[in-house]
Formats: C-alpha cells, sequence, structure tokens
C-alpha cells in the first residue's frame, strides 16, 4: 500500500521547511540567535515604520506569537519600540540589532546560496511560483 503521507504536499513542504529552519538554526547558534528571530530583525530593517501587526500580516502567523518573539527581541536590546498612538508601537532597530543582522548576513548569504545553487534559475522561478499558488489556494 502506498503511504499517502509521503504524496502530501503539506507534509512534504513542512518536512523541507522544518529541515530548512533546523539547518540554519545550527549555523546561527554560535551567535545565540535563531532564525525566526532573525527573520523579524530584516522585516524591521526593510519595513518602513513596521509595527507587530504588519509583521504578522507578512509572515502569516499570529500576534501573541510575534509578541513573543519581539519581547525575546527586545530583551537582547536587539530592537526598541516607541507609540505613535495608544495603540499602536513602530519598532526599530538598535545599534546591537545592526550587528547582529551585519555579523549573521554573510552566512545567511552562503546557506541561501547553497540551496539555490541546487537548483536553475527556472526551477527557482517555478517553485516561486508553485508556493504562491498554494498560498492562494489556503487564502481562498
Amino acid at each position: 500500500m502506498e503511504n499517502k503521507l509521503l504524496k502530501s504536499i503539506g507534509f512534504n513542504v513542512n518536512l523541507t521547511a522544518n529541515l530548512l529552519n533546523s539547518s540554519i538554526n545550527q549555523i546561527l547558534h554560535k551567535y545565540s540567535i535563531a532564525i525566526e528571530q532573525r527573520v523579524l530583525l530584516e522585516i524591521i530593517k526593510y519595513e518602513d515604520q513596521v509595527n507587530q501587526t504588519r509583521i504578522a500580516q507578512i509572515l502569516r502567523k499570529d500576534k501573541t506569537t510575534i509578541s513573543r518573539t519581539l519581547k525575546t527581541l527586545e530583551n537582547k536590546g536587539y530592537i526598541s519600540k516607541y507609540s505613535i498612538d495608544k495603540r499602536t508601537n513602530v519598532i526599530n532597530l538598535t545599534p546591537l540589532g545592526e550587528e547582529i543582522l551585519e555579523q549573521t548576513e554573510k552566512e545567511v548569504k552562503i546557506f541561501r546560496d547553497k540551496i539555490s545553487s541546487k537548483l536553475s534559475n527556472q526551477e527557482i522561478e517555478q517553485l516561486f511560483t508553485t508556493l504562491d499558488k498554494v498560498v492562494y489556494a489556503l487564502s481562498e
């Protein structure tokens, strides 16, 4: 009998995501930062006037999960928040946050390039197209 789990799109996407995350986390371990934290730092760096709600939208995660990660980053001194009104805090990188992004940039680029080097440009484009279709199907 064929194992339907092995043919499941969700199972295979999740398996791949777990492998990607655990591999990059091993690399980032020496910097005492997890990939989930680093991703937030990148978003904060490149997204203008970003807040917790916007980060949750970008990552399609609940605000509670984002809040916990932001609190960790704040405790590490990587981010600061300031209020623009009673309900909204804008999040900025601190100099220490900028520094950790810079320190990890080369290793993250090497990791990303290692994965990309195994695929042709056409395969990468097709992968993104396929993933976009999956996201669209789940968003309907």
